[in-house]
């Protein structure tokens, strides 16, 4: 489709230029009084972008073309792969719907009392049975919706190109907020001279630092610094409200916003917002402005880019990833889907902002309803069918990722809690969860529809962990069947293998965009977090079951910043690592993998029982199945992949990773002359490759990968010696 295009269309705000000063009085910032008509302001030369010279402006970046980001970049052939991974999403939960059809016609003839069904097992027997079915159609239902609501968009969609904004005239001016909250000083020092060295003009660049805690010693030092730049400003939301708002980094925004308003040029074209603990790559914004404009994120349905997001990547992410805290998998799989659909993810840091987006907004400020304002941006803006959000498929930032057990837990379970609040939407409309539903199916992007079905499956992956040893001590056959019915049995005993085997081969398939062991841990993680997911979530709706005064809005999803907590026993750093005593105590009891030691110990314990307690019989196929029925029944929640993800944090526990110091992890880099400071200090490139240190299958001693691997491997072969029978 051809466009005209046209600066005020592309970018939708105004014109600016900055100078870089000493003083803020003395800035050369356009006026919204005299509605940007200073007698001194160079405007921009609207001719300079427009019409035929628009490709010396943007470039289009190739994948040979090596730069500091291009640590993500997929081949053409990973790009078509991940085309078809709707489709092998799909077939484990079809035939698992498949043999629901069999199997339910068994269970509903025992509950309705049909004696032809000739089932001889108990009610506390067939109810262990029947939640086991359900859980598994639930799973396999969950499976469809999120294989065609969210990875379907990647049969259709196009992958957004790398591109780079040229020159160093007429470009938009920039306000890059970083958002602290009691984290060092050296960290905070180090952010701001990276935005500094950003590849950049400094006269369209103003930093301003806004701080939740209160830091004076931050305040002094940012002050120096501006004695010698002039455009880097600290403010402080700190005492400002006796009791802070839900959202709390929504809140520091906003009061940038306010402060960004009061200053004597007004507000810049754009916002850029980054954590304290990510280090943006020199090309941040030459590399996400221009997907503002028609050339690199026009939309056919005549809907305009309101923020873009860069990939981010981290430097102290231990060997082999034992907590998955690299998230490879969603960034390198799922975000270029949902920026297929026009729904980019926005990862909270990295991301760059229209202000005209922003202004959309209800009150035309950041929602301070919860504590991701980064999903609840990205959502409301979807609901005003006017703007859409796209992700750049480039690490376009390296930080650090929390380095305890607990900090690491603090952080997911918010996340979690967060992306349910998406369901209370309706306090900012009025809707009913009635009418909330309607527009959620019918009205916003089925991307997020899949989304909140997600959050089912940790509270089934909970409930398992309760009916397996229940099922086992029991004596419950895994699938329930009538003695007359052998046939039926072996049916479901292929579609069943069949089921685990295309899941596994999915998780191969997968891998080819994030790596075969990302993917198979991005899996596992589900599992382990899943009793920590469930305790949260009752905590946080339903307060009165543990004589607590919590709420949907309280501390349970509270914001508290991954890089204040701190590190008392130094878990992952060899040289200073508390005792095996002490590492127990703090995880076990404070974090609360006792569940998991309690629900391992369980299920391995009946599992054996189980074993011993099968039926007697000479025939080998007859022992195989009996096994088979009672014990190892191939399924996508077996107890044997349960209980080695759960026993991830506990392996943490006794034999927690090893990362470097940070002054190992970072490298001196010298700035050019102009700069605030003679240098300043990288990610070394070793460390942002933590993944080519993995070894893809074998993460030592009991790992999930090499298990579930195993287990895959198995289904496959029962699933070809079921053909036999």
């Amino acid at each position: 489709m051809s466009h005209s295009w046209n600066e005020n269309e592309a970018i939708g705000i105004e014109t600016s230029t900055w100078v870089r000063s000493t003083d803020v009085s003395q800035a050369n910032y356009p006026s919204k009084k005299t509605n940007n008509k200073h007698v001194n302001e160079k405007k921009f030369d609207r001719n300079a972008i427009d019409g035929g010279n628009l490709r010396a402006r943007i470039q289009a970046l190739t994948d040979s073309e090596e730069t500091s980001s291009v640590l993500f970049c997929p081949h053409m052939w990973q790009r078509y792969l991940v085309r078809f991974v709707a489709f092998t999403a799909s077939l484990p939960a079809v035939l698992l719907l498949w043999a629901a059809y069999y199997q339910g016609r068994t269970i509903v003839s025992y509950w309705t009392g049909d004696e032809s069904s000739h089932i001889a097992l108990s009610r506390l027997q067939m109810l262990s049975a029947t939640l086991f079915f359900l859980v598994e159609i639930l799973w396999a239902v969950d499976q469809l919706l999120v294989a065609w609501q969210i990875k379907s968009y990647s049969f259709f969609g196009t992958w957004r190109p790398r591109l780079r904004l040229l020159g160093e005239n007429n470009l938009p001016s920039v306000d890059v907020v970083i958002c602290i909250c009691k984290e060092s000083e050296a960290m905070v020092y180090g952010t701001v001279l990276a935005a500094f060295d950003l590849d950049y003009p400094l006269d369209k660049l103003r930093v301003i630092v806004t701080d939740d805690g209160g830091d004076s010693a931050v305040e002094s030092g940012l002050a120096a610094l501006r004695s010698r730049v002039g455009n880097v400003f600290y403010i402080s939301n700190y005492g400002k409200a006796t009791k802070k708002p839900p959202g709390v980094k929504a809140a520091n925004l906003n009061n940038a916003l306010q402060f960004i308003d009061s200053l004597p040029g007004g507000r810049a074209e754009l916002i850029a917002v980054l954590d304290v603990d990510m280090i943006p790559d020199r090309a941040w914004l030459r590399a996400t402005i221009p997907h503002f404009y028609p050339a690199g994120g026009y939309q056919e349905d005549g809907k305009e880019i309101g923020l873009v997001c860069g990939v981010q990547t981290f430097y102290n992410i231990p060997d082999n990833d034992p907590t998955n805290q690299s998230n490879s998998l969603r960034v390198k799989c799922y975000h270029p889907i949902q920026d297929q659909a026009g729904k980019g993810q926005c990862a909270g840091s990295g991301w760059v902002m229209r202000r005209k987006a922003l202004d959309d907004l209800p009150g035309g400020q950041f929602p301070t309803t919860c504590v991701c304002e980064d999903f609840y941006t990205q959502f409301l803006l979807g609901q005003t069918n006017h703007w859409i959000t796209a992700a750049v498929a480039e690490y376009l930032q390296c930080g650090l990722v929390p380095d305890t057990y607990q900090a690491q837990l603090k952080q997911y379970t918010r996340w979690y809690l967060s992306n349910l609040a998406v369901q209370d939407l309706y306090q900012l409309s009025g809707h009913s969860w009635i009418s909330l539903l309607e527009k959620l199916v019918w009205k916003a992007p089925v991307t997020m529809v899949g989304l909140m079905m997600m959050h089912l499956k940790p509270h089934l992956a909970t409930l398992q962990l309760i009916l397996f040893p229940l099922l086992f001590l029991t004596k419950t056959p895994l699938i329930v069947t009538s003695p007359d019915r052998s046939e039926e049995l072996i049916r479901l005993l292929r579609i069943h293998a069949g089921s685990v085997f295309f899941s596994y081969l999915h998780h191969v398939h997968i891998g080819v965009m994030a790596g075969y062991r990302a993917s198979i841990m991005d899996w596992g993680m589900t599992k382990w977090l899943s009793p920590h997911y469930t305790v949260a979530y009752m905590k946080t709706y339903f307060p009165g079951l543990f004589n607590s005064t919590q709420s949907k809005k309280s501390s349970a999803a509270a914001f508290v910043s991954t890089g204040s907590l701190k590190d008392k026993l130094f878990e992952r750093f060899p040289a200073r690592r508390g005792g095996l005593s002490k590492r127990l105590n703090h995880i076990l009891l404070e974090c609360g993998v006792w569940m998991h030691c309690v629900a391992v110990t369980a299920i391995l314990v009946t599992a054996w029982v189980a074993v011993k307690n099968l039926p007697a019989t000479s025939n080998n196929t007859e022992k195989l199945l009996n096994i088979l029925l009672w014990v190892f029944w191939p399924s996508n929640q077996a107890f044997i992949v349960l209980a080695i993800a759960c026993f991830t944090p506990i392996k943490y526990a006794i034999w927690p990773p090893n990362v470097g110091e940070n002054h190992d992890l970072l490298q001196k880099v010298h700035n050019g002359p102009g700069a605030p400071t003679s240098f300043l200090f990288r990610p070394r490139e070793e460390a942002k490759r933590w993944e080519e240190r993995s070894n893809p299958i074998w993460g030592g001693g009991l790992d999930f990968v090499t298990v579930y691997t195993i287990w895959g491997i198995w289904a496959g072969l029962v699933f070809i010696w079921a053909w036999w029978l």
